[in-house]
């Protein structure tokens, strides 16, 4: 594979692809089952998508010392593949790109769009390091519904118990993206909720809160199908339980974090399916 490939390459890995596109899609699907025009919902994806860009993109530069020392070579900045100012460069225009789009969708949208990325960004600078690094997750994914919401063209207030399916689905992320890194992180004097509260009661938050974002999905949404809701809940279980399985393991495998995310895909079908059509 060709050198300018290769870069191309570990730049995208370094925006965090799957949970940019899990999060992108929520936001877009949540706005065309609320009955958004398809160019609208397409809007809404995109601005959302910048904006995790940019809390992608800030990530890997500003651990970048951090993973240097921890010998991250899985990091692009690590492994030389990128620079850390390109990264921040791109978080930078990522973030401004995200607002831009979001202005055009009004200021309610604008709002909300500066919320999740002061949210994002803060986590990154250094809540991720103490007991509040579940705080930007929970907000920042129950804001998304919201987001949305502000973005129709006539805003209006989403049902309160989407916003708690998403922050839930948030905290379930938290856990299993810092699961594997556990004893990396604590060597780099990093100490965030999950490894306050031990290997064991995070595999439980895990599996507590990614179960009950579905069952509320499913006991909630008047307009859900329920043969579609009975699906649902049959492939978040089994997903759930081997995530939770999984997170005990000695070395929890990186595979925690896809199978949440996947877990959260399915909710995000559900919550599409479900929504009140404005």
């Amino acid at each position: 594979m060709n050198r300018p490939v290769v870069r191309v390459l570990a730049i995208v890995s370094a925006c965090h692809p799957i949970p940019c596109l899990v999060v992108s899609l929520f936001a877009g699907m949540f706005g065309y089952g609320s009955g958004l025009p398809l160019d609208r919902c397409l809007w809404i994806f995109l601005a959302v998508l910048c904006h995790q860009f940019s809390v992608g993109f800030s990530n890997d530069w500003l651990d970048f010392e951090k993973d240097l020392a921890a010998k991250r070579i899985d990091k692009p900045p690590v492994n030389g593949l990128v620079k850390p100012s390109l990264l921040k460069a791109l978080a930078i225009t990522s973030a401004f790109i995200a607002i831009a789009l979001s202005w055009g969708l009004g200021l309610g949208a604008t709002s909300l769009m500066i919320l999740m990325l002061i949210v994002g960004w803060g986590y990154n600078l250094g809540m991720k390091s103490n007991w509040s690094s579940v705080v930007p997750y929970a907000i920042g994914f129950g804001a998304v519904p919201v987001f949305v919401g502000m973005a129709a063209p006539e805003p209006f207030l989403v049902p309160a118990w989407t916003s708690l399916v998403a922050a839930l689905l948030g905290v379930s992320a938290h856990f299993a993206n810092v699961l594997p890194d556990m004893i990396a992180d604590k060597l780099n004097g990093v100490n965030a909720l999950p490894h306050i509260l031990g290997q064991r009661v995070s595999a439980l938050v895990i599996a507590c809160s990614a179960l009950l974002a579905t069952v509320i999905v499913v006991t909630q949404s008047t307009n859900l199908n329920s043969g579609l809701a009975i699906t649902g809940l049959a492939l978040v279980i089994p997903l759930v339980l081997l995530a939770s399985i999984l997170s005990l393991k000695q070395k929890p495998p990186r595979i925690v974090f896809p199978l949440l995310m996947l877990t959260a895909l399915v909710n995000v079908v559900l919550l599409m399916f479900g929504a009140e059509r404005i």
